[in-house]
């Protein structure tokens, strides 16, 4: 997202205090919606009970990502859910037009504890989208990872932002799927969550 001056725009999906937070993201809820309405991804009645849960008050102990509602919408079964999420998100990265790698070993990584120790508006943000940054060599080149693209587009955009009005340089970010199971163990470890 650009702004007509030629700047990221902030993530519109913060928190504020004293207001219950939404089951998932709104900016990334819209920008996911969107794109599964535009390329055919989901029909019109998915859509419309995905924007209906995803803005919902969240209940339960962390934030759902659109994929995983999607994906609960259509199938009953738990593991045959872990394949429509990967599948969607495979779509959507096509749609986007970024053909991301889905890196399976990710959750072994370490989190990187004094990166996000300096950039604590990118942690924030990064947990709000749940998008872990995977690694980070020193500020200029850093790894997310995610089961949605468009969270990982999301996060990026917000990396580069805060880490480039920080140190003056705007870093690299990588952007990786995730498989489900192993992107719910980078946000516990991550985030807590």
């Amino acid at each position: 997202m650009q702004t007509q001056a030629g700047k990221i725009a902030l993530l519109e999906g913060a928190i504020s205090p004293g207001i219950a937070p939404s089951a998932t993201d709104p900016t990334c809820l819209d920008q996911t919606s969107g794109l599964l309405e535009e390329f055919g991804l989901a029909s019109p009645d998915e859509l419309h009970q995905l924007r209906e849960h995803g803005r919902a008050p969240l209940r339960g102990s962390r934030r759902w990502d659109p994929l995983e509602f999607l994906a609960a919408l259509r199938m009953a079964d738990p593991d045959a859910r872990l394949l429509e999420i990967e599948r969607l998100g495979r779509a959507l990265s096509l749609a986007m037009e970024s053909q991301l790698a889905l890196v399976p070993f990710a959750s072994r990584l370490p989190a990187p504890s004094a990166f996000y120790d300096h950039h604590g508006s990118v942690r924030a943000d990064c947990e709000r989208l749940m998008t872990p940054v995977l690694y980070s060599e020193e500020t200029e080149v850093i790894g997310v990872g995610s089961i949605n693209p468009v969270a990982l587009r999301l996060a990026s955009q917000a990396i580069m932002h805060s880490v480039g009005e920080k140190t003056g340089t705007v870093p690299i970010v990588s952007r990786m799927l995730l498989p489900h199971d192993g992107w719910i163990s980078l946000c516990q470890k991550h985030f807590g969550i």
